[in-house]
C-alpha cells in the first residue's frame, strides 16, 4: 500500500488529530514510510519503534518535566531531582497540579486505573518494537493488520489521558463552587457602578461555571450568573427626604477566575474578565 492511500484511511486520520507539533506529524508520516518499504523485512519493526518514540514525544510535549515538577505531588527520584517518570508525567496529563486530597478517593483511584491501561498500552507498543519470529518479514496483509493494530493502540493510549483529565474537570466543580461566588461577588460591584448612585447587590444566583483547564500552576475556569441587584439613584440622605429612587433589577453576569491548583481556596477573578449584560437596562 502506497503512504498517500495509506493517510487517507480513517484510523491514521483520528491519530494526526492528537498530534499537535510539526515534528510530531513529520515523525509519524516518516513512521508509516518505513512501513511503505515492502523490500526491507524489518519495515514493520522500524515503524514500530518509530511509533514508540512518538508517543515519548507526545507524552513530553503534554507534560514537560519543567511542569511536572512544580507541582506539590512530586515526588522526585534519585537519579535526577528534576526528571520526572513516566507515571508522573501520565498523572500530570489528567489532574496537573490539583493536590490529591482536593479529589475524592473514587476519582483518585480511577486515575491510578488510567494509569495502570496506558502501562499495558505502552508494554504493546514496546512488543510491537522488538524484532522476533512473530514480527520479521511480515507478509502484507499481516502487517497491514499489526500497523493498524499499532495506531488504535496509540490512539487508546490518547483517550485514557482524555477520560482521566474530563473526569477531573468535572469533579472540580464541586470543590470550588463557595470560592468562586466569594470571589465574584467582590468584583461584580465595579462593574454595575456605571448603572446608579449606589448599587447594592441582593445575592448571586449562579447559573454554573465549568472548569477549562488545569495546569502546574492553576485551575481555569469561565462561568456564568445572574445578579440581583438594588439601584440606587441619590444619595442617603435624598432619600431619606424622599427624593431619589431605588429599583430592583438582575442582570447576567459572565466571568471567568482562576485558583492555585495547590490551594483552590485562593480563588480569584480574571481582572477585566467580568461581564455584566446591561443592554436591557440602556433598551
Amino acid at each position: 500500500m502506497k503512504l498517500k492511500k495509506l493517510l487517507k484511511h480513517d484510523f491514521v486520520i483520528e491519530f494526526r488529530s492528537h498530534l499537535v507539533t510539526e515534528f510530531e506529524d513529520k515523525l509519524f508520516v516518516s513512521a508509516l514510510r518505513n512501513y511503505c518499504s515492502y523490500p526491507n523485512p524489518l519495515r514493520f519493526n522500524n515503524f514500530a519503534f518509530a511509533m514508540r518514540e512518538l508517543l515519548r514525544h507526545v507524552l513530553n510535549r503534554k507534560a514537560p518535566d519543567a511542569k511536572v515538577n512544580k507541582c506539590i505531588w512530586f515526588s522526585p527520584t534519585l537519579d535526577d531531582s528534576e526528571k520526572a517518570n513516566r507515571g508522573q508525567k501520565l498523572k500530570y496529563c489528567m489532574q496537573a497540579g490539583l493536590q490529591d486530597h482536593l479529589l475524592s478517593e473514587a476519582v483518585r483511584n480511577n486515575i491510578k486505573n488510567y494509569i495502570a491501561e496506558y502501562q499495558e498500552h505502552i508494554e504493546t507498543l514496546n512488543s510491537f518494537a522488538h524484532v522476533g519470529e512473530a514480527t520479521y518479514g511480515l507478509e502484507p496483509k499481516k502487517a497491514y493488520q499489526k500497523l493498524k493494530e499499532v495506531i488504535l493502540t496509540f490512539n487508546e493510549a490518547m483517550e485514557i489521558l482524555e477520560s482521566g483529565k474530563e473526569e477531573v474537570l468535572s469533579y472540580i466543580p464541586e470543590k470550588l463552587s463557595d470560592y468562586v461566588e466569594n470571589a465574584l461577588v467582590e468584583e461584580i460591584p465595579n462593574s454595575l457602578d456605571e448603572l446608579s448612585t449606589h448599587t447594592v447587590i441582593d445575592y448571586v444566583e449562579f447559573n454554573g461555571f465549568q472548569v477549562m483547564d488545569i495546569d502546574e500552576s492553576f485551575i481555569y475556569i469561565r462561568g456564568e450568573s445572574t445578579v440581583h441587584v438594588a439601584l440606587q439613584y441619590g444619595s442617603s440622605s435624598d432619600r431619606r427626604k424622599g427624593e431619589g429612587a431605588t429599583i430592583n433589577d438582575s442582570f447576567p453576569v459572565y466571568f471567568q477566575c482562576k485558583s492555585k491548583a495547590s490551594k483552590p481556596k485562593g480563588a480569584f477573578v480574571v481582572k477585566d474578565s467580568i461581564e455584566v449584560s446591561t443592554e436591557s437596562w440602556w433598551q
